[in-house]
C-alpha cells in the first residue's frame, strides 16, 4: 500500500470529483487490491465512506470471546472531549480515516473479502500475530489489544487516534483512558474510565488508590495502570538482548515467546526513533561505527581515532551498503572522533547498537534479502566491536531508561518525543553534513503523523 498507488484510483462514478480529491487529501480513500477477482493491475479502491454500517457476521471469528493461550489483554480509551469544557464530543467520520491509515494491518490487506471493519469498528493483527479490536463507545474509542507484550501495538494504535482527533477536529481534544476494574462498585468492571495523567501523578504523590467516577470505588493504581503502555516499566537493553539471542535462529518459528520478544524489539526500535524526533529535521538517526583500524585500537585508552560510520534506512532498518548492493562509497564515512565526544554520546550509541543489532536479523529475514553470508556476519561482527567500545566506556549495566530519563505524563499521553538533549547527535549531522550533504541518497520523508524519517530512495514512494 502506497502514496503512489492512490494517485490514480478507480472511484464510483457517482461521487463528485471535487469530494474525491477532498477525500484523497484527508486520507479517506486508497487503492487495493482485490487479490481474490482482480489482478493486480486492475485494482479497486477501499473507500471509508461506503463500507458498511452495520457490524459483520464474522466478527466472531476475527475477535473471540476470550484471548488465545499465552495472549495478554489490554484496553485503552480515547476519550473525546471539546478542549474548552471537558464535555464529550464527536470526531464524526474518525473510523472512515482509520479504517483507510491502518490498512496496512488489516485482516484483508491481502484479500479484502477478509477485512472486519464498518463505520464504527474494525479489527487488526500486526506482523506479530498480535489483534486489535477498535470500536466507537459512545463518542469515545474502545481500543483492545490481545498478544504475549500488548503494549507496542496498544500506544501505537492509541498515538494514531489521538493524533487524528487533535489534527483533525479544531477544537476536540483526546484523552487516555483506562477502564475500572474489579472491585466496582455496580458491578459492572470496566464502567468507570481513569485518566492515565492523572493515575500517574497520584502515584509520583505515593497514592496508592485512585476513586472511581461511577461508584467512588477505590481502586489501585498499579492495577489499572497495567492498562497503559506509557506507564509500562523499562525493560533492560540487556535482558533483551539476551532473550533476543536465544530466538535469533528462529525466526520463522511462531509462538508465544517470539510473538514477545520481537513486539519488545519492534517497541524498542520505535523508541529510539521517538527519542531524538526533533534532530531528525536535520538528519538520520541511525548508523553503525568500528575502528578504521581495529587491530591498533584499545578501547580503553584512546583518546583521537577515526571511525568508519555506515548510514542506515529507518524504513527498511539496514544499512545502506546493503541496499547499494554492496557500493562502501554511498552512505559510508570516516570520521575522527574524540574520546570526550564518544563518552558523552555512549548512552545513546549503546541504545542505537543494541537496537540494530537486534532488528538486523529482523529485517533481514522479512525481505528475504539475498545477502552473503559473509557480508552479513562482518555487519554483525561490526555491531559486535562497537558494541564492546561502548561497553568499556559507559559499563554492561546500562538500561534503556538510563537514556530516555523519565518523561512526565502529559509528554508520555500525549505522544511527544521523550526528552533528550540530542547535542551529540547534532554535532555528528555537522560533521557528516561537511563530508556529505546528500546523507548517501537518504530520503528526508514525513509519516502520517508528521515524524520525519530518513529513507532510501527506493521507500520515498511509500510515504
Amino acid at each position: 500500500m502506497t502514496k503512489t498507488a492512490r494517485t490514480t484510483p478507480r472511484y464510483p462514478a457517482t461521487l463528485h470529483p471535487i469530494f474525491l480529491r477532498l477525500m484523497e487529501r484527508f486520507d479517506l480513500s486508497y487503492r487495493v487490491a482485490d487479490l481474490t477477482s482482480r489482478s493486480d493491475s486492475d485494482p479497486i479502491s477501499l473507500i471509508g465512506q461506503l463500507v458498511p454500517d452495520i457490524r459483520p457476521q464474522n466478527i466472531s471469528d476475527a475477535w473471540k470471546s476470550s484471548p488465545a493461550s499465552g495472549d495478554i489483554q489490554q484496553t485503552q480509551i480515547c476519550h473525546i472531549v471539546d478542549a474548552s469544557n471537558g464535555q464529550s464530543a464527536s470526531a464524526e467520520g474518525l473510523f472512515y480515516q482509520l479504517i483507510v491509515r491502518l490498512h496496512k494491518y488489516s485482516l484483508g490487506r491481502a484479500d479484502y473479502n477478509a477485512s472486519v471493519h464498518w463505520q464504527r469498528g474494525l479489527v487488526l493483527e500486526d506482523e506479530y500475530k498480535s489483534r486489535a479490536f477498535l470500536e466507537h463507545v459512545g463518542n469515545d474509542v474502545r481500543i483492545t489489544v490481545r498478544s504475549p507484550y500488548p503494549e507496542g501495538l496498544l500506544g501505537m494504535l492509541t498515538r494514531e487516534v489521538k493524533f487524528l482527533v487533535e489534527s483533525f477536529w479544531e477544537g476536540l481534544r483526546c484523552d487516555v483512558m483506562v477502564p475500572c476494574i474489579e472491585p466496582c462498585g455496580k458491578h459492572a468492571p470496566g464502567t468507570g474510565l481513569f485518566e492515565v495523567e492523572k493515575l500517574i501523578d497520584s502515584k509520583r504523590k505515593n497514592r496508592n488508590e485512585f476513586p472511581c467516577p461511577v461508584c467512588n470505588e477505590w481502586q489501585n493504581i498499579d492495577s489499572l495502570l497495567r492498562n497503559a503502555p506509557a506507564a509500562a516499566q523499562q525493560i533492560s537493553l540487556v535482558d533483551l538482548q539476551s532473550e533476543f539471542a536465544a530466538i535469533k535462529d528462529k525466526l520463522d518459528e511462531v509462538n508465544v515467546t517470539s510473538r514477545r520478544i520481537l513486539s519488545q524489539v519492534d517497541k524498542t526500535y520505535t523508541d529510539l526513533l521517538q527519542v531524538l524526533t526533533d534532530e531528525a529535521k536535520e538528519g538520520p538517526r541511525l548508523f553503525s561505527f568500528f575502528p578504521v583500524d581495529r587491530s591498533a585500537f584499545n578501547p580503553k585508552t584512546w583518546i583521537r581515532e577515526k571511525f568508519r560510520l555506515v548510514l542506515w534506512c529507518e524504513h527498511s532498518r539496514l544499512p545502506l551498503p546493503v541496499l547499494n548492493n554492496g557500493d562502501m562509497k554511498k552512505g559510508v564515512y570516516d570520521l575522527e572522533l574524540e574520546r570526550e565526544w564518544f563518552k558523552k554520546a555512549s548512552p545513546y550509541l549503546k541504545f542505537l547498537t543494541g537496537t540494530l543489532g537486534m532488528v538486523l536479523p529482523v529485517a533481514s529475514s522479512a525481505v528475504k534479502l539475498a545477502l552473503d553470508e559473509t557480508a552479513y556476519k562482518l555487519i554483525e561482527e561490526q555491531l559486535d566491536f562497537g558494541k564492546s567500545i561502548i561497553d568499556a566506556t559507559l559499563g554492561e549495566t546500562a538500561k534503556i531508561g538510563d537514556f530516555l530519563g523519565t518523561a512526565d505524563s502529559t509528554n508520555l499521553e500525549h505522544g511527544v518525543a521523550l526528552r533528550s538533549d540530542g547535542s551529540t547527535l547534532r554535532e555528528l549531522h555537522a560533521l557528516l553534513k561537511a563530508k556529505d550533504p546528500g546523507f548517501g541518497g537518504l530520503v528526508r520523508v514525513m509519516n502520517k503523523r508528521q515524524e520525519f524519517l530518513w529513507v532510501h530512495e527506493k521507500f520515498a514512494g511509500e510515504y
